[in-house]
């Protein structure tokens, strides 16, 4: 990959700091005190780029600074939406942590930053068609823009005096003390947006859009209006990436708003030879099986098996030749014959869905301290459900391959109807055959019996669980997949100033399904659900009291010295 060059190196820097900025903004509420700024930061300098035409004086919204080739367009229309479902703690943690960084870029102050941040209205980046196709990371960021727009201008206004350079129309070049450019940028003072680019010439082209003199991103094909008003992010993967997916390939994701959750709405389209075309081979299921498995799982998922009308096991096979490179169906018939069996006898013999469930013994507390990683993996088990649609078949399957265990496997426990091979630690692989499925689990010995002997008791089952029924209910009809996560049992496994992160989130349970659309050129599916950026303001919490023990963990080992 090509290098970007040195003005780009620092230009990169200055842009993520805007983003930060509009991140930050978009949090709600004045920043948590932050350091000084470090004397050493280098001080930026201005020079006015020649005389260009006049700033544009209305915008409508921020999409109509944005070209009509754009490939890749992130916009964050109202503040204080990102974070309004995330716990306080968190919240103040990321705001003491972006404002830190913000904190050491030149010429802003913490009190001119509380202030950019109580009139922000906004922002988008966004990377222009004339990145695509390129190989280089360089290449794409140097044709990507950031916009924001603010209530009131004169804080950005009182930002640009701050910084010594030469009005011009608007427009201005920063310099840094090397007199090198690190961004060009544009002030639109009647229409209050601020524009800041990596080079002039996307610059100009943001400049041409809100003046109306070239398409803007209302006229392209990956814009959704209905979603407008909500965060979201859209790519189109074939120009963006030039080789590889095929036209018509794309990622939109959005974060529709309501007044008690944050859903979360994604739509990918990704066409090739190699992508598996399941929705041509698979029919959505209403996931029963999933419903069964015992309470108390951290995450369960359920995957529909579901052949559509006319397709057996063979097709869905098949749909993974692209991407294995050879006939997948020819593969597994030669495996299952071996054993004894066909392709016929396992399409008989599967019903339509499988269900997963991850679980944790709630008497062990999960650390993050020093050697929590391997605790972790202890006093844990994962139970798979697959529904079974023949009695005859599923015997004769179940029966053929625990014959085949038998014969290769050493330390197998067997007697009818079940099978268990122990692990290391304590711990086992067990498969068993009960009426209408077939259970195969992994983990903890003991524990795993206790989750298993629980599977199908109506009064123990997920869907005896209030989280788990109303997030059942928001769901919308059938699906190909349906993921749920159980926040609350996190927060009970959890230690220290993290459970209290998860324990305080929003009430609400985090269920995703996902459908697929009867396409024959690859993947083309809808993800919706609710509770998903919950999940992600909760993931970060961890990720920043990781670091800050390592961080912490890494001084105190510095201080130390050598023994």
């Amino acid at each position: 990959m090509r290098r970007a060059p040195l003005s780009m190196r620092r230009a990169f820097p200055r842009l993520l700091a805007v983003a930060g900025l509009v991140a930050l903004a978009s949090c709600g509420g004045p920043p948590a005190p932050a350091p000084p700024r470090s004397a050493a930061a280098p001080a930026l300098a201005g020079t006015a780029p020649p005389s260009a035409p006049a700033m544009p004086r209305s915008v409508e919204s921020l999409v109509d600074v944005i070209p009509g080739d754009a490939v890749l367009v992130v916009s964050v229309p109202q503040a204080g939406a990102l974070l309004a479902g995330a716990a306080p703690l968190i919240r103040e943690t990321f705001l003491e942590e972006v404002t830190a960084a913000l904190a050491r870029q030149p010429g802003l102050s913490p009190d001119l930053a509380r202030d950019l941040m109580a009139s922000f209205d906004g922002a988008a980046a966004f990377v222009g068609g004339e990145a695509a196709p390129r190989e280089s990371l360089g290449a794409i960021v140097e044709n990507g823009c950031i916009a924001a727009r603010f209530r009131d201008g004169a804080p950005v206004e009182r930002l640009l005096k701050e910084l010594p350079r030469e009005a011009g129309e608007g427009r201005f070049a920063l310099r840094d003390d090397e007199d090198s450019v690190v961004a060009h940028g544009a002030w639109l003072a009647e229409a209050r947006v601020a524009l800041v680019c990596a080079r002039p010439e996307p610059l100009s082209r943001a400049l041409r859009v809100a003046g109306q003199r070239e398409p803007s991103f209302k006229t392209s094909a990956l814009f959704q209006p209905g979603r407008a008003k909500d965060p979201w992010l859209a790519i189109d993967l074939h120009r963006l990436q030039g080789s590889g997916p095929e036209p018509g390939s794309r990622l939109f994701i959005a974060l529709p708003m309501s007044q008690d959750a944050t859903g979360l709405h994604v739509e990918l389209a990704l066409f090739g030879p190699e992508v598996p075309a399941l929705g041509a081979v698979l029919s959505a299921t209403d996931h029963a099986a999933m419903a069964k498995l015992p309470q108390g799982a951290l995450a369960t998922f359920g995957l529909s098996l579901q052949r559509s009308p006319g397709k057996t096991v063979s097709d869905v096979l098949g749909a993974f030749d692209g991407l294995a490179g050879e006939p997948t169906a020819a593969a597994a018939a030669a495996a299952l014959a071996e054993v004894g069996l066909e392709l016929g006898d396992v399409d008989r013999a599967l019903g339509g869905e499988a269900a997963v469930g991850i679980y944790r013994d709630p008497k062990h507390k999960l650390s993050l301290a020093a050697g929590g990683r391997a605790e972790a993996l202890r006093h844990g088990a994962v139970l798979i459900a697959l529904a079974t649609a023949d009695e005859a078949a599923q015997k004769k399957v179940f029966g053929a391959v625990a014959a085949h265990m038998k014969r290769t496997t050493k330390k197998l426990r067997s007697k009818p109807g079940s099978l268990a091979h122990d692990l290391d630690d304590g711990n086992e692989l067990r498969a068993e055959t009960r009426p209408g499925f077939v259970l195969i689990g992994a983990g903890d010995r003991g524990y795993l019996a206790q989750v298993a002997a629980r599977f199908g008791k109506d009064k123990e089952s997920l869907a005896a669980t209030p989280s788990f029924a109303e997030a059942r209910a928001r769901a919308k009809g059938a699906s190909h997949l349906q993921l749920y996560i159980d926040r609350q049992a996190f927060a009970g496994l959890l230690d220290g100033p993290v459970a209290a992160s998860f324990g305080a989130l929003a009430a609400s349970p985090t269920l995703v399904s996902v459908a697929l659309a009867p396409s024959d050129r690859g993947l083309d599916l809808t993800l919706s659900g609710h509770g998903g950026v919950e999940i992600l303001g909760a993931s970060a919490a961890l990720a920043i009291y990781g670091v800050k023990r390592y961080i912490a963990s890494a001084k105190a080992a510095a201080a130390n010295g050598p023994q």
